[in-house]
């Protein structure tokens, strides 16, 4: 019924055909996927001392000259998988120091409360002046105000 070239025929058809690049996945959504991936990962640019446990922080209200102000913190480690946070919960509420390393004093203390499994809220965060401070984020050995501080993590900024 089919000839050789017939034959040869429908082969290279099927060929071509057979080659194209399948169209059933988006690319557009390949993109987003992966940008949402990036999203997730957990920057660990702050890290503590001992336990290299990521730090991360940002102002729920900043202080003024006259008002103190407050802050969040979260306290994680990595994913080793797809580098995404994993909360760590520290095992007594970590304390908040400012500390004007220049002018060697701090300021008033800070309250620390925790909100959520590693998410604590520091406040009565106020600056005495301006000038250049380390906020200091520490994790004793028990809640007695004497013990020893077991790892730290420090975040320098200017006020």
């Amino acid at each position: 019924m089919f000839g050789k070239r017939s034959f040869v025929c429908l082969f290279l058809v099927l060929q071509l055909v057979g080659c194209a690049q399948p169209k059933y996945v988006q690319e557009s959504g390949a993109t987003e996927n992966k940008i949402a991936q990036e999203e997730n990962k957990a920057d660990c640019s702050i890290t503590f001392s001992e336990s290299k446990y990521c730090l991360s922080w940002y102002w729920e209200a900043k202080p003024t000259a006259s008002q103190p102000g407050s802050l969040i913190f979260k306290i994680f480690r990595q994913n080793q998988f797809d580098q995404t946070p994993v909360e760590l919960d520290a095992t007594q509420v970590p304390e908040v120091i400012l500390w004007m390393p220049g002018m060697g004093h701090g300021s008033s203390p800070t309250q620390t409360t925790r909100l959520d499994v590693g998410t604590y809220r520091a406040s009565k965060v106020f600056f005495i002046m301006p000038g250049d401070w380390e906020i200091r984020f520490s994790v004793k050995e028990n809640e007695q105000s004497n013990s020893k501080q077991v790892d730290g993590a420090v975040v320098a900024i200017t006020i």
